[in-house]
């Protein structure tokens, strides 16, 4: 029942809230729905059958047909990494004429087509720091639904919680990668927050994410949550530019981290954490660990027979050609390759490799102008929140490393955090201080 009245009271409130509120609660609701994924719930024969997330989607293209003239300002080719993921997005068109999974290939890309366009429009209608912090808030909610259902749901025979999973993250693997970035945001949080009931709840959000990520252990959101974490903290404690006591928080924060995680982390997750520095001995094991690496050389070697690509699962269909034959590979010689780089290489070759790369490369580059320009307005909190953002979006690319994650969902919205975080710190307001400067002349 818990489930139920969480998914609807979240669905119709935050609609209800982008109507008479602020237009950027609609894209939390499509987060939710995003993580509660109700059609693939045991409860879900409980709720209405109803296409909520296209229900969502129509909200938020309305929402944005009404102010059209407002959130226009925003412009999308104003944003480098942006010109790049439609770079990526083109590409991917044109694998379409030579996809040796067509069929396959045109869901791909009619997926990844309405990721596009619902973050191009949730963008646009990004205009403030508060818009932005509605859509970071939504995604840690979002996290922390899905560790709760980690929590009611356990581990399976085999030690890890399968069957939670996302539309587009079913897996165990690629459920912790998407809620991976979400633990350094909480942290962020909790660090900054105005009041002690916001920092209370950002903190209970921040153990069960945690929990989740120990629950489904995967040993490449663990290295994610670590570097991004560990980042964060060297930032805070040895940067220069500080707030008040930042130092002791920073000191405090890691005590408190530390403290938890001897909590929660069990002999279970220390054991499969323990496995990647050691080889195993079982088959699943050697298809994501030992065997990794032979993959990632395959699938080198087949994009210089194919340097544009095969499709959607390129490297699955040729990989008996190009595996060598002595590799144990379980039941089946066609594998993913388990990385998002060789992913975008075996599908959409090198060029498409090359606009993830300056994509992702774009990100850096934003996040680091925006810093440069809130340090010089002396905007402590706002600095470290492009902090936080980048090593969320470095969580996500350390997790994608180990697994197919070229279209997924969360690697768009860290990119997108990013985005609207220059675009409102950086490119608005140096247009408001312009115009500004003309009205006083």
């Amino acid at each position: 029942m818990i489930n139920i009245l969480l998914f609807l009271g979240s669905y119709a409130g935050g609609i209800f809230y982008a109507i008479l509120a602020s237009p950027m609660f609609i894209f939390a609701v499509y987060q939710a729905v995003y993580f509660y994924n109700p059609q693939n719930r045991w409860w879900g024969s409980s709720v209405p059958n109803l296409p909520y997330s296209f229900i969502v989607v129509v909200v938020m293209g309305l929402l944005f047909l009404k102010s059209f003239g407002k959130f226009n300002q925003n412009r999308l080719f104003q944003i480098p990494q942006f010109r790049w993921m439609y770079v990526l997005l083109l590409l991917y068109g044109i694998a379409s004429f030579y996809a040796v999974l067509p069929i396959g290939h045109n869901q791909a890309l009619v997926f990844y087509f309405k990721l596009m366009v619902i973050i191009s429009i949730a963008f646009k209608m990004c205009e403030s720091d508060k818009d932005l912090n509605i859509m970071m808030y939504g995604y840690i909610y979002g996290a922390w639904y899905i560790s709760f259902m980690a929590m009611q749901k356990g581990r399976n025979g085999a030690g890890r919680v399968e069957g939670i999973g996302t539309v587009d993250s079913p897996d165990a693997n690629g459920l912790a990668a998407a809620i991976a970035p979400s633990v350094v945001l909480c942290l962020y949080y909790f660090w900054t927050a105005s009041n002690n009931k916001i920092r209370l709840l950002i903190a209970i959000a921040g153990a069960f994410i945690a929990n989740g990520i120990v629950l489904i252990n995967s040993r490449g959101a663990f290295l994610a949550v670590a570097l991004s974490c560990g980042l964060f903290m060297w930032h805070m404690y040895f940067s220069s530019f500080q707030r008040k006591y930042q130092k002791a928080a920073a000191v405090v924060i890691t005590l408190a981290g530390l403290t938890g995680a001897a909590v929660i982390v069990d002999k279970a997750f220390i054991e499969r954490i323990y496995t990647m520095t050691t080889q195993s001995t079982e088959n699943v094991d050697q298809e994501s660990g030992a065997t990794r690496f032979i993959f990632w050389q395959s699938a080198w070697e087949m994009t210089k027979d194919y340097p544009f690509g095969n499709g959607f699962q390129g490297f699955n269909v040729f990989a008996p050609m190009y595996i060598p034959e002595g590799v144990d590979t379980g039941e089946s010689r066609k594998r993913s390759v388990h990385s998002t780089w060789f992913e975008t290489l075996t599908e959409i070759g090198y060029v498409g490799l090359f606009a993830l790369i300056m994509m992702l490369y774009a990100c850096y580059r934003t996040s680091n102008i925006t810093k440069r320009a809130l340090k010089e307005r002396v905007d402590v909190d706002n600095y470290f929140k492009v902090i936080a953002l980048q090593c969320a979006l470095l969580a996500f690319v350390v997790a994608m490393t180990f697994m197919n994650r070229m279209r997924a969902e969360i690697l768009y919205w860290c990119v997108l955090f990013i985005a609207c975080a220059y675009n409102i710190y950086v490119v608005r307001y140096t247009a408001n201080q312009e115009k500004a400067s003309v009205v006083k002349k």
